[in-house]
């Protein structure tokens, strides 16, 4: 029998307890911090290399670990900006104009510290700022249980998105080291607390302590990056203290974050979930305008008629569903979509709509900032559906079921179809379009037994060595970064016009930094965004244009370093350009992880027939999801 970890006798309340340590914790970073810096001031290169740097590193990171639940919850912005956000050039959002922020904080400092020429002015420059943004912060004096519980619920997700991923550490290879760290806080802290919960509940209380105990027996095992066995400490650590730390916040009767934010508020991330991998663990109505009081089973009906429905185009022949089809996983099959009147191709290939809601911005060039703002796109291109609302609401109206069925659901307005009505509609139905019952999903919440030995294999090599985790995060695996599942990524790969040519040159599709006129960045040029690898056995082919027939065929170029890899000039390259070294069995389990994503369940089902339109007796001959 497992033996409880030991409640901390002190003369005041847990909650007192951890906020001393805290402080003290605190005050240790600055001491480190400042340390650091004096290294790094006072250091000349020599042949003997660069090991007091790395040692005074490695104290500061430790020091920042302890500390990282509590302040990461409680001003995260600060702790992105300023001491640990990735170390790439980002925009100021809160700009009028296009305003570069460059980065800052130990990722960097990590880059520059294990890069083959120590650049000692940037790593002069970035920890001047690292130490005065750790001495001028005001260390928290009081913070709340529920703080402290939902912090450290939300650093298990970060933990094993960020840290475990190597995420956290670009280029140390500290990312065990640093676990090691980050658990024995969410130990210690927790232990706090036992004494309380065991008087509650002993089954939380044993639960607790038996993941506490795997987790440490798991991390400090003799394993290295490659081998530490992550599904593992998902399924026996991770997602049990996950839940254990809910139950802890319930039965200690500690407020939650949904009683203490407005109503008003949004919030990405689904505190009530107890699995990283529930159904449930991500809010879509966080991602879209559509208000979730709308959101009705009527309303999903709707928007997949009109999904469904050529009536949305000039030529009442093309649908949403013409390039995204359920029996395809919601695309095309096609390397870029037919254009409108089988003149050519659209510009780009057709992405999955499968757990699309879970996403900041929208297109592959993210220039759609909600789910909504797609349609106004696709209906006004002339490559698509050529037309424009006005014409839509007009054929829409001539149908009395459509007028019947949007009075119902939108009596409130003056004119319930409208723009923002259809809108609604169908980002209702795309957003119904959830898909979490995988054999993996299953396997990964104790649903299930039979995931094979080579997917198992897989998913550790994703989330480690082949560093797909790295940007496809767990657990919709795509570019929505962990812990808060609040900012989307788009990535700069060097993607090849044609990777079957004998000479390889770079597609010429610019990406994101032609969407926006304020995201005009050189670092966004060739930039795409990252998206789900869930369903990928069914979206052949891959990436933006389309150019690649075969997921082994991507795997191969992730292997070799991108573009960059393979010898194109790609300056702003986000993939490294080093090898994954990956073997030919590795790259065979990364798929069969891969395809162990796979779920359609119960999405493909399409209306049998489309309202009818009175008055246009040619119009109601039109196939249910056009003729493309």
């Amino acid at each position: 029998m497992l033996a409880m970890f030991s409640f901390k006798q002190v003369d005041f309340s847990p909650n007192q307890a951890i906020v001393k340590q805290y402080v003290t914790d605190f005050e240790t970073l600055k001491v480190k911090a400042a340390h650091f810096y004096q290294i790094v001031s006072g250091y000349q290169k020599s042949n003997e290399g660069n090991e007091q740097l790395v040692r005074a590193y490695y104290e500061v990171r430790t020091a920042f670990k302890k500390v990282e639940f509590i302040w990461e919850y409680v001003d995260p912005i600060y702790v992105k900006e300023w001491v640990n956000g990735a170390p790439l050039p980002k925009l100021d959002k809160s700009a009028p104009q296009l305003v570069i922020i460059d980065p800052k904080g130990l990722q960097v400092i990590d880059e520059l510290l294990f890069a083959d020429e120590l650049d000692l002015n940037e790593l002069s420059k970035v920890t001047i700022e690292l130490n005065k943004a750790i001495q001028d912060y005001p260390i928290q004096q009081k913070l709340s249980d529920r703080v402290i519980l939902e912090g450290m619920r939300i650093e298990l997700i970060r933990l094993f998105n960020l840290g475990l991923t190597g995420f956290d550490v670009p280029a140390s290879n500290r990312a065990l080291e640093d676990a090691q760290v980050v658990f024995a806080k969410i130990e210690s802290t927790l232990s706090f607390y036992t004494e309380a919960v065991q008087q509650k509940n002993q089954v939380v209380s044993i639960a607790c302590n038996e993941a506490i105990v795997k987790g440490k027996k798991q991390l400090n095992a003799d394993v290295d990056f490659d081998s530490f066995d992550r599904l593992k400490f998902l399924i026996e650590v991770v997602n049990p203290l996950y839940k254990s730390i809910g139950q802890m916040q319930q039965l200690l009767e500690v407020e939650s974050i949904y009683e203490v934010v407005p109503s008003s508020s949004k919030i990405a991330l689904n505190y009530n979930a107890t699995n990283l991998f529930a159904s449930d663990f991500l809010n879509p109505f966080y991602y879209v305008n559509l208000p979730q009081k709308r959101y009705t089973p009527e309303l999903v009906e709707l928007g997949k008629y009109l999904f469904f429905d050529p009536l949305l185009s000039a030529s009442n022949e093309r649908s949403c569903a013409s390039c995204h089809n359920p029996q395809k996983g919601f695309t095309d099959g096609l390397a870029k979509s037919v254009a409108t009147g089988f003149n050519g191709t659209v510009d780009r290939n057709s992405p999955t709509l499968l757990n699309v809601v879970y996403s900041e911005r929208f297109f592959h060039d993210l220039r759609a900032d909600a789910l909504e703002d797609q349609m106004e796109h696709v209906v006004a291109s002339d490559k698509e559906f050529n037309t424009n609302i006005i014409a839509i609401m007009r054929k829409l109206s001539l149908s009395n079921e459509y007028q019947q069925r949007f009075n119902q659901l939108f009596a409130d307005y003056p004119n319930p179809i409208n723009q923002q009505t259809i809108s609604f509609a169908i980002s209702a139905y795309v957003s119904s379009l959830h898909s979490f019952n995988s054999p993996f999903d299953h396997f990964v919440r104790g649903e299930a037994s039979n995931l094979t030995a080579s997917a198992k294999r897989g998913f550790n090599l994703f989330m480690g060595k082949a560093a797909c985790g790295t940007c496809h995060f767990a657990p919709n695996f795509n570019g929505t970064v962990p812990p808060l599942y609040i900012e989307s990524e788009s990535e700069v790969l060097g993607v090849l016009a044609n990777p079957y040519d004998k000479v390889l040159i770079l597609d010429k599709d610019e990406g994101r930094i032609s969407a926006k006129l304020k995201e005009g960045a050189p670092f966004y040029r060739y930039s795409f965004k990252t998206p789900t690898i869930r369903n990928v056995a069914l979206t052949a082919p891959y990436m933006h244009n389309g150019a690649y027939a075969t997921i082994e065929d991507v795997i191969d170029f992730y292997n070799n370093g991108g573009g960059l890899g393979i010898g194109l000039a790609v300056p702003y390259q986000t993939l490294s350009s080093d090898s994954l070294h990956l073997t030919k069995q590795e790259k065979a389990d990364l798929i069969e992880f891969m395809k162990a994503l796979t779920d359609t369940t119960g999405l493909t089902s399409k209306p049998i027939v489309l309202p009818l339109v009175q008055g246009e007796s040619l119009l109601n001959n039109r196939k249910v999801g056009g003729n493309y």
